[in-house]
């Protein structure tokens, strides 16, 4: 008996809802390009388009007109806003002014402040910008410290009844 080819077909425009639920199916390509695989989110059933009479004699989807989906807005200014925002708080973070992480100990946070304060003082060449920058960073991280110890304290205080 010779073997007949079919013609097998993704079913690119088509949208397949479950006839389980009645939701819309989503559905994927598989590895060989050839057949698309469907899913019902719903009651999690699945389904293929390897043959054309699928469609036709399964239950578990039936066919619908797709939904013609509304063309999305462009990212490009959302982008921009955000990167000039995560730009702004980089230039605010005092760890990133110091070029150390939050986790650095005490002793390891005052010896590179006191190399930076060497490196970019005025008396010693530096700009008084910068040096401004590092005291003002420098402050913000021991207050926040600071902070974050008499919170520690308080919250640990027993509570007396």
């Amino acid at each position: 008996m010779p073997h007949v080819a079919t013609a097998c077909s993704t079913l690119e425009n088509v949208d397949v809802e479950c006839t389980h639920c009645g939701v819309r199916m989503t559905s994927h390509v598989g590895s060989s390009k050839q057949v698309r695989y469907f899913h019902c989110p719903s009651c999690s059933r699945w389904t293929t388009s390897m043959y054309s009479e699928v469609l036709r004699a399964d239950t578990k989807m039936r066919t619908r007109k797709p939904v013609p989906v509304a063309p999305r807005a462009s990212m490009g200014p959302v982008k921009e806003r955000l990167a000039a925002w995560l730009q702004s708080l980089s230039v605010d973070d005092p760890y990133q002014v110091l070029g150390v992480v939050p986790e650095i100990s005490e002793v390891g946070l005052r010896e590179r402040y006191l190399a930076l304060a060497r490196h970019h003082h005025p008396d010693h060449g530096g700009a008084a910008d910068q040096m401004r920058r590092i005291n003002a960073a420098y402050e913000r991280v021991l207050s926040h410290r600071e902070q974050r110890r008499v919170t520690a304290r308080v919250t640990a205080l027993p509570t007396g009844s």
